[in-house]
């Protein structure tokens, strides 16, 4: 009882919402260990902590740094290294570990690497501060100088081997400089039994292959294969699930006996979410910060006598949007006179507005004219952004009111009758087959995104409508391709065994008046292919029963009563973590406790959710913040995810959160996007990204020890069952409830270590 109230105590102090960052990142962590002296500090801690710059040397001691790990399993703990006066070239060296009966881990399955800090500028949220925050782990494969009086944590990670013999190893850390020759010692405990190659919990995160790519300098093919292996040997050694596995080896699809209609106006989106008059208008959506996005009327329009009358109704996303339609001049031959462009600057109020301008001055030569409409300003570069809707859009002759332009309107096209058995598709899967079984079988991946075209999508800001090769949803064209898409890939799937890792995730954070859409589309995907998991990132919404069977709610959106109700109904659910929840949730930032990815494992196993997801992965720089694309943001220099996309200006720097969709960062080489040489290495890791890893792996305890309870059975007496059933629970030392959990990644520790203890014994039995 007394250790409850204790371990209570203890929470209630390291609690998120006690006490500010600052207090954390200096209060004092670890053990001191033998080897520490006056001229340099020596000690260890936790690898749950994030130990500050300017942290105080502790006073407690112990004897090793150590780490306890099942085999096939990465644990850490982080060896802090202060010395009174700078170091120059310090290297840190392991040794081979002995354990029981002359067994032996060997040296090459300790790693260390580098604690390297960034530079928070603008903390996360109120809870944070700024200054130093302890996040990319590059490995020390270097000689590394070491400040004066100035804590340098290195963080050491044990594999052990699945072969490994249990029991208590015992080795040393040599840390070595000019004038510098200490050991740590090591100690490293293997419990006996074995993580699995593939974990429980469903994990589905969000990885930028091009951008890797962009950073990393490579646009060879085979550099590309190089790198992208590099990226899912690391996401498979943290249990993390890319949406797509195989981006150099996508699904080859034809349609060999369909020909799809040829629309007048090329780019823009036609939806019908907005519109003026009709059915349908046309969105233009920039959000490149390097691209000039627009649509244009194909045809050459000829210029008559009296000019042309120009009319078009349009709406901005925002108040103050500025962007341009331009009419570009051709000469009698077609060809575009240029510099002889007619651009009409227009400023947006947010609501539906009307233009009418009557043009009759053009340039020597012209005769035909080109419209374009655009959702920003025209540039060399292409920074300006925007999002604007146009509609019954008309170019008329002044003189006689002769409409010179089709489908202004962008209403669904007529349609010729076709053979229907004629649209089918033809499917190659060669390549991506052989990606996926690697991906799944070599990499132990749990889960992959699987695209299906024609649902159209999008977010609670804006959406795409749903058409396939120029079809739109109401043709029977569209509902034979549909099928016939959505149908072969389900049994194509069935075949291969890849049902249950594959979901549809096609709308994101769906708001109130688009889910009847959601509906829509849930309700097409149901009928042609039931089999195939729909996830959709939303709450439990009474209006949307019935489409999704996996619900993905933003973590502090979960409810467990509604979660219940739907699990009778076969419903599985997923959470997620993004620019929010902010404190005093479990968060992803990195100006936040070491504990909160971690602990939001245990808070997933305590609700009996089946699968994380993140946005991203991978997000190094935002295309707003940095628009240069020579220039792109340096992760390590700015901590900051910066907002990309939702009609954010270029040069805007909205905060989205230190860390925001970032687990990994480029190689220190390739830190600003812009190598000399294209860099072949993989990812550096980051604090946070481990804690997901030790939090994945704390999931699976628990999970092989309520299988081993219950295939036991009556095998184990009522009295030892009990014990071992209470161990499932989440105590309330680690999270007393969402908002409340450890910063003190001990009682985390402390019951993982019964957990393990209590499988050994049961695997003994």
């Amino acid at each position: 009882m007394w250790a409850r109230v204790f371990g209570v105590a203890v929470l209630m102090c390291g609690c998120a919402v006690c006490g500010g960052a600052e207090d954390y990142l200096n209060s004092v962590k670890g053990q001191r260990l033998p080897g520490s002296s006056e001229q340099v500090g020596l000690w260890w801690a936790s690898s749950g902590w994030k130990v500050g710059r300017d942290m105080a040397i502790p006073q407690t001691q112990d004897q090793a740094v150590t780490i306890r790990a099942a085999k096939n399993e990465v644990e850490a703990a982080q060896l802090v290294i202060r010395p009174r006066a700078s170091i120059k070239g310090l290297t840190i060296t392991p040794g081979t570990l002995t354990g029981p009966s002359g067994a032996t881990l060997p040296a090459t399955c300790v790693e260390i690497l580098e604690v390297r800090y960034v530079n928070v500028t603008r903390p996360t949220d109120k809870s944070a501060v700024a200054g130093d925050w302890p996040d990319p782990l590059p490995p020390l494969d270097r000689p590394v100088d070491l400040e004066a009086g100035k804590n340098q944590p290195f963080w050491v990670r044990v594999r052990v081997p699945r072969e490994a013999r249990a029991g208590v190893y015992e080795g040393e850390l040599r840390v070595t400089a000019a004038d510098l020759s200490v050991t740590a010692p090591l100690r490293v405990e293997v419990y006996d039994f074995e993580l699995p190659h593939r974990m429980t919990c469903v994990t589905a995160f969000g990885f930028d292959d091009g951008l890797a790519y962009r950073y990393h300098g490579v646009t060879d093919p085979q550099q590309k294969r190089q790198v992208l292996e590099k990226y899912l040997a690391n996401y498979s050694a943290h249990h993390i699930c890319p949406y797509n596995p195989a981006p150099l080896d996508p699904i080859r699809v034809t349609w060999p006996d369909v020909r799809p209609p040829k629309p007048k106006w090329q780019g823009g989106k036609p939806v019908t979410n907005e519109k003026h008059s009709g059915q349908r208008s046309l969105l233009i959506f920039d959000d490149r910060a390097d691209l000039n996005v627009d649509a244009s009327y194909e045809p050459l329009v000829p210029i008559p006598e009296a000019g042309l009358r120009l009319r078009f109704w349009y709406r901005t996303a925002v108040p103050e949007q500025v962007f341009l339609v331009t009419l570009n001049h051709h000469d009698s031959e077609g060809k575009w006179i240029s510099g002889g462009n007619n651009d009409m600057t227009l400023d947006g109020n947010g609501h539906w507005q009307e233009f009418d301008h009557v043009i009759k001055a053009f340039p020597n030569g012209a005769r035909f004219v080109q419209l374009r409409l655009r959702a920003a300003r025209w540039t060399d570069e292409g920074e300006g952004t925007g999002l604007v809707w146009f509609d019954d859009v008309s170019l008329t002759d002044p003189a006689t009111g002769k409409e010179l332009i089709e489908d202004g309107g962008f209403e669904p096209p007529e349609l010729p009758p076709v053979d229907q058995a004629k649209l089918q598709v033809k499917f190659d899967f060669t390549a991506w087959d052989k990606a996926m079984e690697r991906a799944i079988d070599h990499y132990g991946f749990n889960s992959f995104r699987l695209g299906i075209p024609g649902l159209g999508g999008g977010t609670f800001h804006s959406r795409n409508e749903p058409e396939l090769l120029g079809f739109a949803e109401d043709t029977p064209h569209y509902k034979a391709m549909f099928h016939s898409y959505c149908s072969q890939i389900q049994e194509h799937l069935r075949a291969k065994g890849w049902l249950d890792e594959a979901f549809v995730y096609w709308f994101d954070e769906p708001d109130p008046k688009d889910y009847a859409f959601v509906n829509n589309g849930f309700a097409k995907l149901k009928a042609a292919a039931p089999d195939i998991n729909r996830m959709l990132t939303e709450q439990v919404e009474p209006a949307l029963l019935g489409g999704p069977n996996i619900w993905c709610p933003i973590s502090d959106h979960y409810r467990h009563d509604l979660a219940e109700q739907r699990r009778e109904h076969g419903e599985k659910f997923w959470w997620y973590v993004c620019t929010g929840p902010k404190a005093p949730y479990c968060t992803l930032f990195i100006d936040h406790p070491g504990t909160e990815m971690r602990v939001w494992l245990w808070q997933t196993w305590q609700r009996k959710i089946d699968g994380i997801l993140v946005w991203e992965t991978n997000y190094w720089t935002s295309s707003a913040a940095y628009p240069d694309r020579d220039r792109p943001q340096n992760p390590y220099e700015d901590p900051m995810g910066w907002t990309s996309g939702y009609s954010t200006p270029a040069g805007k720097k909205l905060p989205w959160g230190n860390g925001d969709g970032r687990f990994v960062y480029p190689p220190v080489k390739a830190a600003d996007g812009r190598p000399a040489a294209p860099v072949l290495e993989g990812p550096v890791d980051s604090i946070r990204w481990e804690m997901l890893r030790d939090g994945i792996e704390d999931y699976e305890y628990f999970v092989i020890l309520k299988r081993l309870i219950e295939s036991k059975g009556a095998r184990i007496d009522t009295a030892s069952k009990d014990r071992y059933a209470a161990l499932l629970e989440v105590p309330v030392e680690v999270t007393k409830d969402m908002t409340i959990f450890t910063k003190d990644p001990s009682p985390i520790e402390a019951h993982r270590d019964r957990v393990a203890r209590a499988i050994a014994e049961l695997n003994r039995e």
